[in-house]
């Protein structure tokens, strides 16, 4: 070893030199393989990885948003489909149609003479239920009768009007009226039981 040293300090100064920015050159190689490279391909792989638990992220909060659309979406279509069933229900409620109708009519002053429910007849997606009905009143009972029937939460269509010959009582001109009131109500079609066809 002392000899290899004195070779070195006898050398001459180009040698040193030469030597000395070999041997830097060397470790600044090896420091570069050993330690420099592999953090780099670390720090690479972490960004990677940085990079994919953004995407993630990014994809489940998009999701998250899409699923709060979708509920306030379903939400509304609910509320739209309680109102809708208010208008054209799933049954009949007769009873309770007849009632509010029997109360409307009080109310606007008629007097109701008959109220007789009809066969309920379907077609596509709801089904016909027609009631007809006779009453009687001034021409200005009759037709408030008429219009609070229009503004009924419930689908009732008035057709068929007929007033009778007007006769005077108690100080009053009173119409008898007869007409047909139709309401509706909502068939659902996949609760329908499937027809066979013919020979089975």
């Amino acid at each position: 070893m002392e000899q290899l040293l004195d070779k070195i300090a006898k050398a001459p100064s180009a040698a040193k030199y030469g030597g000395l920015a070999g041997l830097v050159v060397l470790l600044s190689v090896l420091n570069f393989f050993f330690v420099i490279q592999p953090l780099q391909d670390q720090i690479a792989d972490q960004e990677n990885q940085q990079r994919g638990l953004d995407r993630q992220l990014a994809e489940k909060q998009e999701i998250a948003q899409n699923l709060n659309e979708r509920r306030r979406e379903m939400d509304i279509l609910e509320q739209k489909l309680a109102e809708a069933l208010t208008e054209l229900p799933e049954k009949k409620d007769i009873d309770e149609l007849l009632g509010q109708l029997n109360d409307i009519g009080k109310k606007s002053g008629l007097e109701i003479a008959r109220v007789e429910p009809g066969v309920e007849s379907s077609a596509t997606f709801f089904a016909k239920i027609p009631i007809k009905m006779a009453v009687s009143g001034n021409y200005h009972e009759i037709a408030m009768f008429m219009q609070e029937i229009a503004n009924m939460r419930r689908i009732v269509n008035v057709n068929n009007i007929k007033l009778g010959t007007p006769i005077q009582k108690n100080d009053k001109v009173v119409l008898s009226s007869e007409f047909l009131a139709t309401t509706f109500r909502f068939v659902n079609q996949a609760a329908q039981p499937v027809k066979k066809a013919s020979g089975e």
